[in-house]
């Protein structure tokens, strides 16, 4: 039996639910939890898929953090740069998300489908897969009331493919 959180987004994937639960437990009788409450040793299980972005003066965002798993898959380190050096049209859907938790203060999920490429260990063969992922914005205080921080984790929703041994 899955965890179950009231008024929790609607979540697939256990780890994510652990996340929330996490984020949750930390607000302490407060509408949200400031980033100062969140402690990077309690969070060895997610840190690989976490995100910590910054909500900056003019509206745009800045990655604080840009875990492992992401930097491996999408062959970027977005950690020190802003959303708005993103292409276009990931950058308004991302923008968009992330101003939804800002203004709202609610945690939100979504899934969403992308096509990756991958290489062989050997590096003489390369092939694109579809994967789904599932993601969780949590929104965070820094030293006020206002949102200033999101925290984003993303999981796919099946095992990675296996490396082909050519």
């Amino acid at each position: 039996m899955g965890l179950m959180l009231e008024g929790a987004p609607q979540l697939t994937l256990e780890t994510l639910r652990a996340l929330y639960a996490y984020w949750a437990g930390k607000r302490a009788g407060r509408a949200l939890p400031d980033r100062a409450d969140i402690d990077p040793i309690e969070m060895k299980a997610w840190l690989g898929n976490l995100m910590l972005v910054e909500r900056l003066e003019g509206g745009d965002y800045l990655y604080r953090l840009y875990g492992s798993t992401f930097v491996n898959q999408f062959k970027v380190d977005m950690t020190g740069k802003r959303v708005n050096e993103l292409p276009e049209k990931q950058a308004e859907l991302l923008r968009s998300e992330y101003d939804a938790v800002v203004h709202s203060g609610i945690p939100m999920s979504r899934r969403y489908t992308a096509t990756f490429d991958y290489t062989s260990r050997d590096r003489r063969s390369t092939w694109q897969v579809e994967r789904s992922w599932e993601r969780l914005a949590l929104p965070l205080t820094a030293g006020g009331a206002e949102v200033k921080m999101l925290l984003v984790a993303a999981f796919p929703l099946e095992p990675a493919p296996e490396d082909r041994l050519s």
